[in-house]
């Protein structure tokens, strides 16, 4: 298997995950148990299902030593940005700081 068709293994539980954590965020925005509310829900449950799926899929090719902590970091990250990005979310001097260590930690990981 080639070395990027086996990173986008390794990613792509990170981005189901990142995309069902944002869902989440805007579900619990909507009203309780709204029609909204109830599809937005309903949609990060699959999300995470199909990100679970993906990730034992990773598992397949990459330690778990190194696929537990890349994927965490990784979603972490993009989640920050999500956040910044969608609901405006502070990100400060702080959460900078955060986001470069997780770069570097992953970084190091993967090397």
């Amino acid at each position: 298997m080639s070395p990027l068709k086996k990173y986008l293994i390794l990613f792509a539980p990170v981005i189901f995950s990142t995309v069902a954590q944002l869902l989440l965020k805007q579900a619990v925005l909507k009203e309780w148990k709204s029609t909204a509310w109830l599809l937005t829900m309903g949609s990060s449950v699959v999300v995470y299902g199909l990100a679970l799926a993906l990730y034992s899929v990773a598992l397949r090719y990459f330690p778990v030593s190194l696929a537990s902590p890349v994927n965490t970091i990784a979603c972490m990250l993009l989640v920050i940005l999500g956040g910044t990005f969608f609901w405006n979310e502070p990100f400060g001097v702080r959460q900078a700081l955060g986001t470069l260590l997780g770069v570097l930690s992953m970084l190091l990981i993967l090397s």
